[in-house]
C-alpha cells in the first residue's frame, strides 16, 4: 500500500520534470532560431564577419524585488566594514535576509541572493576595495588595505 503511494508520487514528479524539460527544449529551439536569423542578418551587413566567433555572455540577472537598486552592493561594503574578521558571502546573505524578514532557510531565495552578493564582492575585488581570502566554498572576504 505505502509502496504504491510512493510510486505514484515518484511518477507524478517524473511527469512534472519531463514537462519542464519539454518547455525548456522548446525555449532552446526558439532561441536557436533567433540566433540563426540574427547571424543571417549580420552576414548581410558584414559578409566577412564570422558570427560563430561571438563568445556567449551570461544573461543578466533580473532585479530582485526584495532589495532596492544598489542595496546589495551597499550591504557588501557595510558587512566588510563592520566585520572584525573576514566574512563569507553566505554570512552576508543570511544577515541581509534576516534583516529583511525573509526566510533564511529558503534555499532558492538564499542561492539567488548569494549569487548577487558574490557578484558585488567580485566587483569590489576588481576595483581593489575588497580582498578575497581562499578559493571555492571556503572563500572569505575583507576590506582591502589601502595606503
Amino acid at each position: 500500500m505505502a509502496g504504491s503511494i510512493i510510486v505514484g508520487a515518484l511518477m507524478e514528479k517524473a511527469a512534472e520534470i519531463r514537462g519542464r524539460i519539454a518547455t525548456l527544449e522548446g525555449e532552446i529551439a526558439r532561441e536557436r532560431e533567433s540566433l540563426t536569423n540574427l547571424q543571417a542578418t549580420l552576414r548581410l551587413f558584414d559578409p566577412t564577419r564570422d558570427a560563430n566567433t561571438v563568445k556567449p555572455r551570461r544573461a543578466r540577472l533580473r532585479r530582485t524585488s526584495h532589495f532596492a537598486q544598489g542595496e546589495i552592493s551597499s550591504r557588501c561594503r557595510d558587512a566588510l566594514r563592520d566585520a572584525v574578521e573576514p566574512v563569507s558571502a553566505e554570512d552576508i546573505a543570511r544577515k541581509a535576509m534576516a534583516e529583511k524578514g525573509l526566510d533564511v532557510e529558503d534555499r532558492k531565495l538564499r542561492s539567488d541572493l548569494l549569487i548577487r552578493i558574490l557578484w558585488g564582492l567580485q566587483r569590489m575585488h576588481a576595483a581593489g576595495k575588497a580582498e578575497k581570502i581562499g578559493h571555492g566554498l571556503g572563500v572569505r572576504w575583507k576590506l582591502a588595505i589601502t595606503d
